[in-house]
């Protein structure tokens, strides 16, 4: 087949998969028997393994380097080693640990005479770790290839994908699946074709991170740094789950904040000038770090980290791969409030995906206000989010957990609390859930 036929064939059996496991199961129906599938990042597995047994001619590789994500742990060799045992698939399917770039030299070793014709991008990665991985990884296409990048529903990555393009116009912008995955870019690696087409500058204006200035067979001009955003609306929805932790637990909890009264310190906004006047225009609690409540705030965070995949899909968030654990004590006393706000509107605290509020207090509860207000919010970056009509209230219940999208505008209704002591203070461990 022709280097222009077999693309076209291609894109037009990737065009509109059902989902990711679809995309992989199409994408192998055109591995050529001397080309193999290699999916960097051991993120998610199973999505390949679960579609590698209708397809009994193909190899495999899942290479992953420890060191490009440190702060997540996935899937153990030994698990994935057993979802292979079960479809099996040992023959077939090859797991190497390691540097990328070693790891690609070994397989070159391994199968002098076969080359990689799909390459899955599972992992978030950096924008310059991208790029010079994906320019690696060029020796060892095959002289047409298809590249498969997941996350690029991050600035970095589409930014890196466009300088690859610039830099290599070997590689063209095939189409983009931004409800795929987190956000699919399907590029091609086409050694016969070096320069940029029609198509290339129509899906680089499509994605850019502004207006295409000027394109040649070398480079990319664009005139803003930063690509424009979609609106998005986020439903004011929330799970709240009770008896969260066990009342012993609980109570320690309770005992822990009130031993370490004089360590909380007055909460501050993510505002320029942060000082302590100007962030009570917008919140009043006191805070607690997490080198104080370090035995407790694991515990709270184990139990989020096995409830999650359950919590994402009743709010119907896409399941992703938590990497950032962010995690603070608060006490809010008499008079305490916070203003509608989301919890990743500043640099700072974009990686927020899912808020989760930890509730305890001193039974019978010595505080009236203080409830959750969660907003329907719609989102136009860089404008500032919009209340939009509905909202859900949520009521401090002791020992219970609250998990709501980041992207929500929400407040903290006023604190009354009579007797005006820290220890009858409405008391919360707020985690937040990310990606890098």
């Amino acid at each position: 087949m022709q280097c222009k036929e077999f693309i076209q064939d291609l894109t037009q059996a990737l065009a509109q998969p059902q989902d990711l496991a679809d995309l992989l199961d199409r994408a192998l129906a055109h591995l050529h028997p001397d080309e193999i599938f290699c999916q960097i990042g051991w993120v998610d597995p199973s999505k390949l393994l679960a579609v590698m047994p209708d397809h009994p001619d193909k190899l495999a590789v899942i290479l992953q380097d420890p060191l490009q994500n440190p702060s997540h742990n996935p899937a153990s060799i030994a698990d994935i080693q057993t979802q292979i045992a079960k479809r099996g698939l040992e023959d077939r399917v090859l797991l190497l640990e390691g540097s990328i770039p070693m790891l690609l030299a070994e397989l070159n070793q391994l199968f002098p005479d076969t080359q990689i014709g799909i390459c899955y991008s599972a992992i978030l990665t950096d924008y310059r770790t991208h790029l010079l991985q994906s320019l690696l990884l060029r020796q060892f296409f095959s002289e047409m290839a298809l590249y498969i990048v997941n996350h690029c529903q991050w600035g970095s990555l589409v930014q890196a994908n466009l300088d690859l393009m610039g830099v290599d116009p070997c590689f063209h912008l095939q189409n983009v699946l931004p409800h795929l995955g987190q956000g699919i870019h399907l590029l091609t690696w086409n050694s016969r074709h070096k320069g940029l087409t029609e198509q290339d500058l129509t899906q680089i204006q499509a994605v850019a991170p502004g207006s295409l200035l000027a394109a040649s067979p070398g480079s990319l001009t664009f005139a803003q740094p930063h690509p424009p955003e979609p609106a998005r609306f986020y439903p004011c929805k929330y799970i709240r789950l009770d008896d969260f932790l066990p009342t012993e637990v609980n109570q320690a909890i309770l005992e822990n904040a009130l031993t370490c009264q004089e360590q909380f310190i007055s909460s501050k906004s993510y505002t320029k000038n942060n000082t302590e006047a100007e962030s009570l225009k917008f919140r009043r609690s006191l805070r607690l770090d997490f080198a104080h409540f370090q035995e407790y705030g694991s515990l709270v965070r184990e139990k989020i980290a096995a409830v999650a995949p359950q919590i994402f899909a009743e709010l119907g968030i896409e399941t992703f791969d938590i990497q950032i654990f962010e995690i603070e004590m608060i006490a809010s006393y008499d008079g305490c409030y916070f203003t509608a706000h989301t919890d990743n509107a500043y640099p700072q605290t974009a990686f927020r995906q899912v808020s989760c509020v930890y509730y305890f207090h001193k039974d019978p509860k010595p505080y009236r206000g203080g409830e959750l207000r969660i907003y329907d919010t719609q989102r136009i970056k860089p404008n500032p989010p919009l209340i939009q009509g509905a909202f859900e209230e949520v009521e401090p219940i002791n020992n219970s957990m609250v998990f709501f999208p980041s992207s929500c505008l929400h407040e903290i209704l006023p604190v009354f609390s009579p007797t005006q002591s820290f220890a009858d203070s409405r008391f919360t461990i707020n985690t937040w859930l990310g990606i890098k």
